[in-house]
């Protein structure tokens, strides 16, 4: 490579995403620090531009700086990383935030809202289960209830400041279009229906697409009612009280018949079976 060769640019993805580090110039955190310490990147001037793709945080951005750092590289190490604006705690309705999927929230028209999607190396949904080059499919579906949520509570039930909501989703289908994979991709909420006079009980219908490299990878369309907490609250106390007493009035049934496979005989046959207590 020349001196006045072009830089090389590389896409850098979480240590999760390792299968779509087959692909040309995408690397792992851990892969391009390796090579940075192999020396691919001391033998010429060259700037060493670097891309944030899906599953890069703020600390391995540190941890690449440092080592660039001590390796002589941080003048020519131009990394393009932008620290997400995280829909809040309440927004997505999630306590970690690394399992949080929508940054960078915005209204773009009267029934249009837009986001980013981001996906947290460590996200509870990759933890056990990431295979091939894409995300997988339950991303997405997650990313739309995390957005009909934001939205929701930023710009509508936002307007009811004293009311806490609890959200109930009455239908949910999601088609999936193109594979998603772990670069840029947007989330877009569209309004079908929004009942928001009565403040006890507002009323919603969306389509929510994900959107990637000018093609729609998913698309879900929801209907949901966001309840006030306490109305909702009791009659799920109620549900799950019955919830309760109907296991426990039918569990010695249960175990019966449980016990009778066990023992190979067939409890509806008369057969005498014993019971532990």
């Amino acid at each position: 490579m020349s001196s006045t060769a072009a830089p090389r640019t590389l896409l850098l993805v979480g240590d999760r995403f390792a299968g779509f580090a087959a692909q040309q110039d995408v690397l792992t955190v851990t892969g391009f620090i390796e090579e940075m310490h192999l020396g691919v990147y001391s033998w010429d001037a060259q700037p060493i531009r670097v891309r944030a793709g899906q599953g890069v945080t703020a600390e391995d951005r540190e941890l690449i700086r440092g080592q660039a750092q001590l390796l002589g590289l941080t003048a020519r190490l131009d990394f393009d990383f932008r620290p997400p604006s995280l829909a809040g705690r309440g927004e997505a309705h999630k306590h970690l935030s690394c399992n949080t999927l929508i940054a960078d929230l915005r209204r773009d028209g009267a029934d249009l809202f837009s986001a980013t999607l981001r996906v947290h190396n460590d996200n509870e949904l990759l933890i056990d289960h990431q295979t091939g080059e894409h995300v997988q499919g339950m991303v997405a579906v997650e990313a739309a209830r995390q957005m009909f949520l934001a939205v929701s509570e930023r710009y509508h039930a936002s307007r009811y400041l004293d009311r806490s909501y609890y959200y109930v989703i009455e239908s949910m289908n999601t088609g999936f279009e193109n594979f998603l994979f772990p670069v840029d991709a947007t989330i877009v909420y569209h309004t079908l229906r929004a009942e928001l006079d009565d403040p006890d009980r507002l009323s919603f219908a969306a389509e929510i697409s994900l959107h990637q490299a000018g093609r729609r990878a998913s698309i879900t369309t929801v209907t949901y009612t966001a309840f006030d907490a306490p109305v909702i609250e009791a009659k799920e106390h109620r549900r799950a009280r019955f919830a309760v007493e109907h296991t426990m009035r039918s569990a010695p049934q249960t175990a019966t018949a449980a016990g009778a496979a066990a023992a190979g005989a067939d409890p509806a046959a008369g057969q005498p079976v014993l019971v532990g207590v």
